[in-house]
């Protein structure tokens, strides 16, 4: 068929726009521009290739995961690792990318084995960045077949605070892959024959790279929002038991031999996690999330305004969210009447609203953990459901607007739609007098537009308006996040760190030897970590308990240590034994004196330290000279034997 005559369709097409933004995700990568704070590990050149402000509270990021991710890289992306006390498998958290077979339920980490790491890292970023955006726009593109409504409610949890305040992939991932799981198994039950059952393959594909993702506090309440909009579809679209027999055969089968796979290489990985004291054995209760951080969306241009403030008594991260138009949905009523509606449309807006409200219950209400418990509940925290319930909010709405175009029974009334309109902006206004920012209350003035514009655009939505009102709140809610993320330019804060020059030519002919960077200094650590070499000192993701019986032999101390945790090694030259301090619960600092201590029970060769030390089990290899440089010391036997 000509080209000219293919143009028209594809332009019309519904997958244009998630091309499209694959596009832009690889251009962006190629030029190597990411949303990065690594310009933070500088210390030389502050602003590192960064335009905007670096966020130090986003450590997960420039301070853990960036540094893993190149250290993977220098090493030949190995699939375990001599890191933060014994050593781990690298396939099973913080997504890093891995040369196994699990890597096929790990499609994000496929162009680090393409192009170089500071190229496929800037992909990875806008992947998970822009991610959010495609997985709702794919599910709302088959339910509502509204191009515009789609995006708007895409770009509503992508632009969203609480997504790009937390820009790591199990962020942004889980809702591209569940987004995705949904999408294929809505559109497989409107197959038949072999293109059903190539689509529930492609299905059970997808739901395996979410489940890979692993971070349940995100999963569980995804899973039930993707699940209840795919169980909604089902009326309607049944072609005979076989079809539905062979779709769910090609999507359960799929997805059981690729967690097969993955369970086989990473079972011990796996079971460690699941049996350490945290987070494996933690049970979470509902009724732990704080209201003035949930419905603070419209307020956290305040947040951006310095690197790092205190909100509400708490960080940046920790504050955003995005906004909860669940709320006044429900508060309009007749959402979760559409059951028995032959529109799909209605069907899905009343199944969102549904899980959403249970998603509410248990982050503000005292819910009984057995029932939590049903659901996978006890395993969510529920300041994490600032995420998911941001997502429902924002299908929610453009199930809503969709809802009201095509179901003419659909008409809330006027006095309906403000008392949901007013209600909303009563719960927003109330936050509002609750918030801080360094412990001041915001200018009142900006605080009443805020309301005022939030107050607008909820009316608008519950009006129909897809411009004014999708619209309206998108830009609102860009205009609060737009200056999270810094444009960050490469990796050459870390990859052309002094202190990493300076490791590296040590290491020269002596790669094997262990290392550790001393006391708290949490940069010196991460530039450590990049360099591939084995550590004593950096992230631990769950404990080896054969290393760290060789410093607590009867396990006394299994609940400090048995744990996902940073590990810091502070010199103490008045300790006797080698005490262990839990600062916080995913930080361990061990205390041990330079000779007879943690040095030498787990054979580490150099320490990296901030300052001059004295010690004659210390010989000192390398000086610094030049910013950012550090104390480099070979551990050696006492004189005295």
């Amino acid at each position: 068929m000509p080209l000219r005559d293919t143009r028209p369709r594809l332009s019309r097409s519904l997958l244009m726009v998630p091309l499209i933004t694959m596009l832009v995700i690889l251009i962006l990568g190629m030029l190597k521009i990411s949303g990065s704070s690594i310009a933070l590990q500088s210390e030389t050149d502050p602003s590192a290739q960064a335009l905007g402000t670096p966020r130090p509270v986003r450590s997960d990021e420039w301070l853990i995961r960036t540094p893993l991710v190149i250290r993977q890289a220098t090493l030949g992306f190995p699939t375990r690792t001599d890191i933060g006390i014994g050593e781990h498998d690298t396939g099973v958290l913080s997504d890093l990318p891995v040369k196994s077979l699990s890597a096929l339920v790990k499609p994000h980490s496929w162009a680090y084995f393409v192009v170089d790491v500071e190229r496929a890292f800037a992909i990875e970023w806008w992947l998970n960045a822009l991610g959010p955006f495609i997985g709702i726009y794919v599910v709302m593109a088959l339910v509502t077949r509204s191009r515009l409504v789609s995006v708007l409610s895409g770009l509503l949890v992508a632009g969203a605070p609480v997504a790009l305040w937390w820009s790591i992939p199990s962020a942004g991932m889980s809702i591209l892959y569940g987004g995705l799981t949904a999408a294929l198994l809505i559109a497989a039950c409107r197959r038949t024959g072999w293109k059903r059952i190539a689509m529930g393959a492609c299905a059970g594909w997808a739901a395996g790279c979410f489940a890979a993702v692993l971070y349940l506090p995100w999963l569980v309440p995804l899973a039930l929002i993707f699940g209840a909009i795919v169980l909604s579809q089902l009326p309607g679209a049944a072609k005979g038991w076989r079809d539905f027999a062979a779709l769910a055969a090609s999507f359960s089968g799929v997805f059981a031999v690729l967690m097969a796979i993955f369970y086989r290489e990473h079972h011990a990985a796996l079971q460690a996690i699941a049996n350490s004291v945290y987070p494996g054995q933690r049970i979470n209760v509902s009724g732990e999330a704080r209201p003035v951080l949930m419905f603070g969306s419209p307020f956290d241009v305040f947040t951006t305004r310095h690197q790092l403030v205190a909100v509400s008594a708490t960080n940046q991260s920790e504050a955003s969210s995005g906004f909860m138009l669940w709320l006044p949905i429900a508060l309009v009523g007749g959402a979760l009447t559409g059951f028995r509606s032959r529109l799909s449309v209605a069907r899905a807006l009343a199944a969102v609203e549904t899980v959403a409200l249970i998603l509410a219950a248990w982050a503000f209400l005292p819910v009984p953990s057995r029932l939590g418990a049903l659901l996978g509940l006890t395993r969510v925290q529920g300041s994490r459901l600032a995420l998911p319930l941001t997502v429902a909010g924002a299908v929610a709405a453009g199930l809503y607007i969709q809802r009201m175009k095509v179901d003419g029974s659909f008409r809330p009334g006027r006095d309906r739609i403000l008392i949901g309109g007013l209600g909303f902006a009563f719960v927003t206004g109330w936050v509002a007098t609750q918030i801080s920012i360094d412990g001041v209350a915001p200018s009142r003035l900006q605080v009443l537009a805020l309301i005022v514009l939030v107050c607008v655009g909820t009316l608008s939505v519950l009006k129909g308006r897809v411009v004014l009102g999708l619209g309206g709140l998108c830009l609102l809610a860009l205009f609060g996040s737009v200056q999270i993320n810094p444009l960050q330019v490469g990796l050459g804060p870390v990859m052309n760190s002094p202190l990493l020059h300076e490791i590296n030519d040590v290491r020269a002919g002596n790669d094997t030897k262990r290392w550790a960077a001393l006391g708290l200094d949490d940069t010196a650590k991460s530039i450590l970590v990049a360099s591939g070499a084995p550590t004593a000192t950096g992230t631990s993701w769950y404990a080896d308990s054969a290393a760290w019986r060789q410093l607590d032999p009867p396990a006394a101390n299994r609940d400090t240590w048995d744990r996902f945790a940073l590990i810091a090694i502070e010199i103490d030259e008045t300790a006797d034994d080698i005490p262990l301090e839990l600062s916080h619960p995913d930080y361990i600092v061990i205390h041990t004196p330079t000779c007879a201590g943690v040095l030498q029970t787990l054979n580490i060769t150099y320490v990296i330290t901030d300052d001059a030390v004295t010690s004659e089990c210390l010989q000192l290899v390398r000086r610094p000279v030049r910013a950012a440089e550090r104390w480099i010391y070979q551990v050696v036997a006492p004189a005295n034997g």
